[in-house]
């Protein structure tokens, strides 16, 4: 057995029953709440997890449903509602994750937070995370202190009037109804810094930002070893979505992003503006951004089926006429579904397959790859990766959900940060595999137990065994690995002032 780090990624969604949430998809207080979410949305009892301010739908006294929005609302409703009068709100969560294997590991977790509502219109709100086992993460740039790392989840600014919502400040942004991740902007990137508007009305619903990006390690290293260096590659990231809900429980959303930077550049008005082209921009202005669209869909029926899709395109080659016209195909897909109460009431099935094509995300400028602070802001394990995962839960009471989770990866030589060597224009009919190179296959089986209760105390536990062949894609090497996760949460009751 080994003990295998990996950061938290533990979500809160928050959500109010007359009035909208604040705090954005991606607050990692519990990926159970964040499971829990996708249920309610998959039942018809959520109208939105994508977003923040989604809206909770009644349900029947006494019903299952109505359990678990009882327990969503027990644990996110102090942060749901703004309210009529100035009101300071301030709380913590705490966790305790203990990883038994070859190394056993223990990470406290403490998330604290402090909302000032000033009214309808007006709130500010901040959420901090300071986590241990952030610190272990290789991918981790950011300071620590005797082992642990902290950094701020969410901090925003918020207007709200009608359908109109704006913000400014740190959060972290999940586009997708992706279980394990999404292809444009998953849960595990690390927050951005953004500039956000949203509009709702009818059957639309319109999101822009603008974020401001890390600068790369080694442009910061080059700071640390050089003082009178300053790093010049600012980089900068601009994204549009519209989805279009047309009747019942279906969804269409149509999404652009733009990442760019480099030395010298600024932010470009033209991408600030929330409504231009991004692609058609970057074209005319003949400046190599990294531009990319996607499109998402997902159709809810009855309370007990579920199907949800995203597709991304990064670059595709429509001509094959030069050497130039044979590089790969840069594109990502994702489907799944759920099915709630089939054949066993208050229970569920699930399955979703993801692939990420060799070279999405990257590109020939280093500054214009798709990643922030060393963690990719798409899909976290691509590209050059596909994944199948399965799941089954069961609530035998209220209070408790079992579950056996199940995945196969097969993941290839090529990263995010793979040098851009262009090998397609060393041949006349270049082509090359899917995964590529050598191929570490990874296949994962999990039983596991979490429990919710109404005083504000969860708990979960999880036996995992992971069988790896070909591991870090070194061939013949391979790897069994036991291990238990335990993961106990308390939220502490908020003090809440008026002001």
């Amino acid at each position: 057995m080994r003990f295998s780090t990996f950061p938290s990624v533990l979500i809160l969604i928050l959500a109010g029953i007359t009035q909208g949430a604040d705090i954005p998809v991606g607050s990692p207080i519990s990926e159970q709440f964040f499971e829990l979410s996708r249920e309610l949305y998959g039942r018809g009892l959520l109208k939105g997890i994508e977003y923040s301010a989604p809206e909770m739908t009644e349900a029947s006294d006494g019903s299952f449903e109505n359990a678990l929005i009882e327990k969503f609302n027990l644990m996110t409703g102090d942060l749901g509602s703004w309210g009529t009068t100035p009101r300071l709100t301030t709380g913590l969560w705490l966790v305790e994750n203990a990883r038994l294997g070859d190394e056993n590991k223990s990470y406290p977790k403490a998330f604290p937070f402090l909302k000032v509502a000033f009214g309808r219109r007006f709130a500010a709100n901040v959420l901090y995370r300071i986590d241990g086992e952030l610190a272990d993460d290789p991918r981790y740039e950011g300071k620590s202190w005797k082992g642990v790392a902290g950094l701020a989840e969410n901090a925003t600014i918020n207007f709200e009037d009608g359908p109109f919502a704006a913000r400014f400040g740190i959060e972290r942004l999940s586009w997708g109804h992706g279980a394990y991740g999404n292809l444009m902007f998953s849960r595990q990137a690390t927050p951005l810094t953004v500039l956000g508007i949203t509009y709702r009305k009818w059957i639309l619903e319109f999101h822009s930002i603008i974020g401001f990006l890390y600068p790369l390690a080694d442009q910061l290293d080059r700071m640390k070893n050089d003082t009178s260096f300053f790093t010049s590659q600012q980089r900068y990231l601009s994204a549009h979505s519209l989805t279009i809900r047309p009747f019942g429980g279906l969804s269409v959303s149509f999404r652009e992003v733009v990442l760019y930077g480099g030395p010298g550049r600024r932010l470009e008005p033209a991408y600030a503006f929330p409504l231009i082209w991004y692609h058609g921009e970057q074209l005319n202005s003949r400046l190599d951004d990294n531009t990319m669209i996607g499109m998402a869909a997902d159709y809810r029926f009855n309370g007990r089926v579920w199907a949800y899709s995203e597709i991304l395109v990064d670059d595709y080659q429509i001509d094959q006429k030069t050497r130039g016209d044979y590089e790969p195909d840069q594109l990502g897909y994702l489907g799944g579904f759920e099915l709630y109460d089939l054949p066993i009431e208050r229970s569920g099935v699930a399955a979703e397959y993801a692939r990420v094509n060799n070279w999405t995300y990257n590109q020939a400028r280093a500054h214009n790859r798709y990643i922030n602070s060393n963690f990719a802001i798409g899909f976290p394990d691509g590209p050059d990766v596909d994944i199948i995962s399965w799941r089954f839960w069961h609530w035998p009471v209220d209070f408790l959900r079992v579950s056996y989770l199940g995945s196969y990866r097969r993941r290839g030589e090529g990263n995010i940060d793979t040098p851009w060597s262009r090998p397609w224009l060393d041949t006349d009919h270049y082509s090359e595999s899917f995964p590529t190179g050598t191929v570490e296959y990874r296949v994962a089986s999990s039983i596991e137990a979490t429990v919710l209760l109404k005083n504000g105390y969860w708990g979960n536990l999880r036996f995992d065994f992971t069988d790896i062949d070909n591991v870090e894609n070194i061939p013949g090497s391979s790897e069994k690995i036991w291990e238990i996760r335990v993961n106990i949460g308390l939220k502490l009751p908020p003090f809440s002032r008026e002001l």
